[in-house]
């Protein structure tokens, strides 16, 4: 019966210090939260991101398709929000963002700049998601080798996010039909070359001139054709390559 109690007040102290702590380690999170953390402005964010992109980011070429004004939200910075803009290139998927500061460092220190960014190829997925416990409206862009982003859209800019979003999955369409294009194409030419090919002589024609043109000699020429003689004739159809060479 002592043992049993024993145990029974043992647990109980365990599990009145695991919420103890638990406790203690959410109302950190939030004190830093509410109290360290600085908010920042977006409308400044977005203009930072514009000049940071214009004067160092765009590639020669490159150019801007469609834009969202979008955030972040990071463990890092007690999940607030990093505004920012995500831009979709002809090249790249690329967000550009403010990361919040706390409360300890100087109101006119300089902006931290968050730069992410991703080929806008066909290992790149981006999917529609509600993010954040549901609260944003958002896209998931993930490739291999890449962090995985997850951009939740501000106050009416869900349809240029969306519209951000189709351009992407439409641009990796049209490279998907490109590539199949040239798998085709490729594999017309490699049966192409592969079929005999004749010649037709003309007015002025000898063999030797014949062979030069298709990279021959008059000896193939005339063994491909069971010729006697070097003479032709206008109007003669010569085998001048033999197919599968």
């Amino acid at each position: 019966m002592r043992e049993s109690e024993g145990l029974y007040r043992s647990f109980t102290f365990i599990k009145q210090l695991f919420l103890g702590i638990a406790s203690l380690f959410v109302g950190l999170l939030i004190f830093g939260y509410f109290v360290f953390m600085r908010h920042v402005d977006a409308p400044k964010a977005w203009v930072a991101a514009d000049r940071e992109l214009q004067n160092n980011m765009l590639h020669f070429g490159e150019r801007v398709m469609k834009r969202a004004k979008v955030y972040e939200r990071r463990p890092t910075d007690y999940f607030r929000g990093s505004n920012g803009i995500l831009y979709a290139t002809n090249d790249r998927l690329i967000f550009i963002g403010i990361a919040p500061t706390d409360q300890l460092e100087s109101s006119d220190a300089p902006p931290i700049i968050i730069t992410e960014e991703y080929p806008n190829d066909t290992l790149l997925t981006v999917q529609h998601r509600r993010l954040f416990f549901l609260t944003a409206h958002g896209v998931v862009a993930q490739r291999p080798g890449y962090r995985r982003g997850q951009y939740g859209a501000n106050s009416g800019e869900d349809k240029a996010l969306d519209e951000l979003i189709d351009y992407v999955t439409a641009s990796h369409a049209r490279q998907r039909a490109d590539a199949a294009a040239e798998r085709r194409l490729r594999a017309s030419v490699k049966t192409m070359v592969r079929e005999p090919l004749y010649y037709t002589v003309k007015r002025g024609d000898a063999l030797l001139l014949i062979a030069r043109k298709f990279s021959a000699t008059p000896e193939q020429i005339k063994a491909w054709n069971n010729l006697q003689s070097e003479r032709v004739n206008i109007g003669q159809r010569l085998l001048v390559k033999p197919g599968g060479r």
